[in-house]
């Protein structure tokens, strides 16, 4: 449905983005991960064609969205703050996003803002950070596009609106297969609602995988050893999630016997194997050296 193909961009003299590669597909909701400022937003901003990149292209449905810029009613970017909304109620922007998007469903935005008790006659730069967002994804959702970008959607909101947040995400990719990228810095959520994963580190993407393969590729080995071993372990290149005295929480790759071999070789006192999960794997792709 969406294709990313080769895209590179840089701002100023700064590299951003470098042979950038993905397909998504129908009804799928694919996770974006990477530091601060490693080029997560200005993707998203690319593939709704705000920026152009510098070489590479994005596709819709096999056409380049660039020279066919009707596609673009199909995919809808919402970004971490919309200050266009601010002077209008949400009742005016529902009206104005009808004139915008032709599929645009006023009887479901309605529904939505009904079930979730929004002011109607409130200006949307009056509402709190999580009502701000539970609009723009009603807006979004009720535009009907195939496809939505989300930036940090459940940045600074309490635990119940994240909740139905996540829920009406959930609900939409279950009704009608919209097809979701999303960012974020709350692992959790991700690992809740994504298929896929995809890691963006030095201007490129990397290690995308399917959520429900990690504890299939990668294994948490919680050991103590009689004496203080991080620096034989740290020299082998082994990722140490966290270490307390003689006590280690170590992430491998499951097929990674050599580093196990090794591990066994220092003659552990304990050794528990566990389940990861996506925050643990990210501390050990973006922790730092100085954590092995």
């Amino acid at each position: 449905m969406l294709e990313i193909k080769n895209v590179s961009k840089s701002l100023g003299k700064e590299k951003v983005l470098e042979n950038i590669n993905l397909t998504l597909q129908k009804g799928e909701v694919f996770g974006l991960l990477g530091r601060n400022g490693s080029g997560k937003t200005t993707l998203l901003r690319i593939i709704q064609q705000i920026l152009l990149p510098d070489e590479g292209d994005v596709l819709f449905n096999n056409e380049p969205i660039r020279s066919h810029p009707k596609c673009k009613e199909k995919i809808l970017y919402v970004p971490v703050r919309n200050t266009f909304f601010e002077p209008f109620t949400s009742k005016q922007l529902v009206s104005m996003m009808k004139g915008i998007y032709p599929t645009f469903d006023v009887t479901y935005a309605n529904e939505l803002m009904n079930r979730y008790r929004l002011p109607e006659n409130k200006s949307y730069q009056e509402l709190s950070t999580g009502l701000k967002k539970q609009v723009s994804l009603i807006l979004a959702f009720a535009s009907r596009p195939d496809v939505i970008l989300m930036d940090e959607p459940t940045d600074g909101i309490d635990a119940v609106t994240r909740y139905d947040i996540l829920q009406l995400m959930m609900e939409e990719v279950a009704q009608r297969e919209t097809s979701i990228f999303i960012t974020s810095h709350r692992l959790e959520d991700i690992e809740r609602i994504c298929n896929r994963v995809g890691f963006l580190d030095n201007h490129c993407l990397s290690q995308v995988m399917d959520v429900d393969e990690m504890n299939k590729e990668f294994v948490k080995i919680q050991v103590a050893y009689e004496d203080d071993v991080s620096l034989r372990i740290r020299e082998k290149e082994i990722k140490i999630l966290e270490h307390a005295g003689v006590f280690y929480t170590i992430l491998l790759k499951k097929a990674d016997e050599e580093k196990k071999a090794f591990l066994k070789s220092l003659s552990p006192r304990v050794w528990n194997e566990l389940p990861v999960n996506l925050e643990e794997i990210f501390l050990a792709k973006f922790g730092g050296k100085r954590r092995w």
